[in-house]
Order: structure tokens, then sequence, then C-alpha cells
């Protein structure tokens, strides 16, 4: 939002407006502090848990914790909620939750008022945050918002399809327009995403696009994920240009129009029906970047890796500094205090240092020097601290990797979501603060046509493409169903449109397996085909007489 302004107005003009997420408005009115990252919270979960004798996976209880921070009744223990919360305040962290809570605890002296408060995507707010537009705009600020309830897909962190109308109950004088023209995606895009979404409660949708024309979307049903993935794989091969003529042959392709590989994306429902197509495109050599915060991040190398290079940002972060030794060092917890310590009395004498510089290396190595079983900590730290914050993410983790003897495909997954990051700050305040799309990992090598975008489709909102296949919409998947939770049907339905409305040009739904009830509710202009399954080849060979 920052750059799009920027590039309208002119960097002067922008300069005095605030612009951010929540969260980036709420850390700038707040004292500096870490801000935990997910597998750093879902750690020390696990150990609260297991204190408290809790049966809940960490997961679930920092989930129910979120929801009830959020202002939705969740079921979590007291004590597991404020011991979590207190471990917290030891390791010098935040949770992303208790930055909006914080901001909204600001008294009136310390919290902004802004006479113009704009904001976007106002369907995906939850009630702390529409108790911070109250607070931010004030009795006699100006409010515009805008959203679109047929987007509200954050159902899990507190948002609301209804907050427009708990809007115009609280401002009964909000003047509303309704957008009707849609800039972005085709006649035949729009057909099919409305006949979706009307299914759902709420007046008869009307979206009209601003050009005529358009090829028509396509439903392509394969009997397994298997055989849906390889031909996903064939399709795009055959966009680009490809030599797989047989799979040319599809309604409205233009074999002297090709695509490049940026200007397509395969949006599924979770990461787990993603790893079918990357390995379907990778057999291709096809290269793809996977956005999102896929299963590799909570690896336990992988987070003592970052665990390490956190603390180095941040030697206040008890919590990594644990990870660290305790994962890559098999240091006993007895000595991480020490360590602790001595990194703390080491910053207290490098107060005007630059951030390269804040650990005085002598004190710290004089004060450690005793333990031979540090002395390979040490040195990673005396080796890597005076280049923490200005080499290359990539650079860094793969020395300490070396030198720590971690390999493995997590790792190699790590090495290759580090590329798209400059500097190791910015990184790790990604991994702690970033939404799905700002995560992202490169798959199959690089080409002069770019990749082919992977991810889910609540990681896509907000983004466009000119081809856009939605794979997996199969029954159980889509709407997707967790066994002892209810599925919210009409929320799923909205996540689907999202999906669907991504696609500038060209929309391709796939399934492969039980079709899901969602695909009986496009309409007839759909052009319909079957995938073929995989084909048994039997090799014969003839034998010989001598």
């Amino acid at each position: 939002m920052q750059a799009r302004l920027e590039a309208e107005l002119g960097k002067k003009a922008v300069r005095g407006l605030t612009v951010g997420t929540f969260h980036a408005i709420a850390l700038s009115l707040l004292p500096k502090k870490a801000i935990a990252d997910r597998e750093t919270r879902l750690a020390i979960m696990a150990k609260v848990l297991k204190e408290y004798g809790e049966s809940h996976s960490p997961a679930a209880a920092l989930e129910r914790l979120t929801q009830q921070k959020n202002g939705k009744a969740a079921e979590l223990s007291k004590a597991v909620a404020a011991a979590y919360q207190q471990r917290l305040k030891e390791a010098g962290l935040w949770d992303l939750d208790d930055v909006l809570l914080e901001a909204l605890a600001l008294d009136t002296g310390n919290r902004p008022q802004f006479r113009y408060l704009l904001v976007d995507e106002y369907q995906d707010i939850n009630a702390v945050q529409h108790q911070l537009v109250n607070h931010w705009s004030g009795q006699d600020g100006r409010l515009f918002v805008i959203g679109d309830p047929d987007q509200s897909i954050y159902g899990f962190r507190g948002a609301d399809a209804s907050c427009f109308e708990r809007l115009w109950a609280q401002r009964p004088d909000t003047h509303i327009i309704t957008l009707t023209q849609n800039y972005r995606s085709t006649a035949p895009v729009l057909e099919c995403a409305t006949a979706l979404i009307n299914r759902n409660p709420g007046e008869n949708r009307q979206l009209s696009a601003r050009g005529n024309g358009g090829e028509p979307v396509r439903l392509m049903t394969a009997p397994d994920a298997f055989s849906e993935a390889a031909w996903i794989a064939r399709e795009i091969n055959t966009m680009v240009g490809g030599a797989d003529m047989l799979s040319a042959h599809h309604p409205g392709y233009h074999r002297e129009n090709p695509r490049a590989f940026s200007e397509m994306a395969v949006l599924c429902r979770t990461h787990r029906q993603l790893e079918q197509v990357e390995n379907s495109l990778r057999h291709r050599s096809i290269p793809c970047v996977i956005c999102g915060r896929e299963q590799f991040w909570e690896d336990k190398g992988v987070q003592a890796l970052l665990g390490f290079f956190r603390w180095l940002c941040a030697p206040e972060d008890a919590a990594s500094l644990h990870e660290a030794l305790h994962g890559l060092w098999k240091v006993p917890d007895a000595l991480h205090s020490q360590v602790q310590a001595a990194a703390l009395e080491s910053l207290a004498v490098q107060t005007d240092a630059q951030p390269e510089q804040r650990l005085d290396m002598q004190l710290f190595h004089a004060r450690l020097a005793a333990f031979e079983v540090l002395t390979p900590f040490v040195d990673a730290v005396e080796l890597l601290a005076p280049v923490c914050q200005t080499q290359q993410p990539r650079k860094l983790i793969d020395q300490l990797a070396k030198l720590t003897n971690r390999k493995g495909k997590p790792v190699e997954q790590l090495l290759d979501a580090a590329v798209f990051h400059k500097r190791m700050p910015a990184f790790l305040h990604t991994l702690a603060t970033g939404e799905e799309a700002d995560l992202r990992r490169r798959s199959g090598g690089e080409k002069a046509s770019g990749a082919v975008s992977l991810m889910t489709l609540h990681g896509a909102k907000g983004l466009e493409f000119p081809v856009v296949f939605v794979a997996g919409i199969n029954e159980g998947d889509l709407p997707h169903q967790r066994e002892g939770e209810e599925t919210n049907t009409e929320e799923e339905r909205r996540l689907l449109f999202v999906g669907m409305t991504r696609a500038r040009e060209e929309l391709i739904l796939t399934c492969g397996g039980a079709p899901s009830m969602f695909l009986s509710e496009c309409p007839a202009s759909v052009v319909r085909a079957d995938i073929p399954g995989r084909q048994l080849v039997i090799r014969m060979e003839q034998l010989s007489l001598l």
C-alpha cells in the first residue's frame, strides 16, 4: 500500500500519512519488543501444556487462546493462558494478539486520533480491531471503510461477515456506496463466481465485467489427486509453449499466445494438497514459488537454526537461545541461564554500539570460557554476530547449518525460503508478523519466464493472476472438514469465491476424487471434461533363445 500511494502521490505527499497494518501501527505506538513467531509460541505452549497435564495439542491451544483474545468464546483454562503469558513475558516476547490489546489499552494521551481514517479489507477485522477503529477515528474523525462481506474468510481469527451491519448500527449516518463493476476478471469468470456466491444468504449479487469476451471457465475432473496434479503440470507446460501436443487441445487455447510461468497460479485449500502439485511441476522441471506457512517451518532443526539468529538479533530473547542451544549443540539446560546472563552482561557495557556490535564478544567469551561444551556455540557467535544484521539470510543460515552439520529436506526448504530476503532482521520479522503470501519458498530452479505461484486460497486473497487453477475441489477438502469441528459451509463457499476471482483471464477448476458439493453449483456455461487416470504400462521384452 505504501508503494502504491508513493507511485500515485509521490513520496513527499505520503510522508505525512500513517500507512500500515493494524499490527504495524500498533507496534509503532508501543515500546520496542520482540515478536514471537508461531513456532516459538508453539514451543512455549507445549511446555505449559505438559506442565499442567493438558491433553490439547499446542496448535489447538494457541488457536483457542487467539480466539479468546479476539473476543470469541473458546475453551482454554485460565491457568494455562496465564502461564503462557508469563512465559512470554519472561522471554521478553509478545505475540501478535498482545500487540493489538496493548495498543487498545493505551491511555488517551498516547493514543493516536486520525482526522481521516481509511480501513481497507474491512470484512477481515475482528472485535479488537473494531475497537481500535473506534478509538483511532475518535468522535470527530471521518471514517472510510471498503470491503466485501463475500470475501470474509478469516472466521478462525475472529472476523465476522456481519461487521458492516455492526458498523452501520453504530454509525447510522454512514453513506453506503455499492460497487458492482469488476475491473479484474472476465465475464465468464464472474458468471461462475457469482453463481456460486449467490447460494449464500443475502441479496442477489450482480458483478459486471469491464470488458467483453474471455476464455470459458473449465472444470476438469480426475479420478485421483495424482492424475489431477499431473494434468495441471502438463497443462502449464502446454500454456508456455511446451511440446506436449496432446494437452494442447482444449477449448479456447491459443498456441500463438504462450503464457509465462509467472502469469499462472495454482490454489488449493490446504498445503497438503499443494505438495502433490509441486511434485508434478518438479517432475516436468517447471519452476514454482510456494507461499505460506508449510510444515517444514515447524521442524525442530529449522527452529533451532532460526532461534540462533533470533537471539543474535535480540539477545534478550531467552526462548530462542534455549531453542538454539538445545537443538544445535545439545547444551544441558542448566547452562542456558549462564549463557543468557553472560549475554545480558555484555549488552550492558555496549549500550551505544551499532546493532551488529551489540554483544561485547571479549567479555562474552571470557564469561563462558570455563565451559568447554559451549566452545562450538561461542565460536559460531564470534563468526556470525558481526555480520548477522548485514549479510543475506541464506548465506548466514547455510554457514550455521554447515557448522552444526544440519542437513535434510527441511533445511533445504529453509534455504530456499531465505533467498527472498536481503537481511536477517527483515526475514525474521516476516516470519513473526507476515501473512501467508509473505512467506515464500523457491522450488525447481529459476527460468526467464518466472515461476508458477502455489498457495492456499487464504494466502491468495488480495492477489491476481492472468491464469488461475483452483485445484483439489474435492469432498471433504472444500468445504474443509475436520473431525470434531462444525464446518462453516458459507465461509468455505466465500473462500472458493475468493479463489475464483483471483483469475483475470482464465479460470480452471480441478477435482481429484469425489467432487465437492460446490462444483454442482457452477453454471451450465462451464466447460466440463474428464482427466484420464494413471495408465498401467506393461513392458514386453523379447526373450533370447540362447
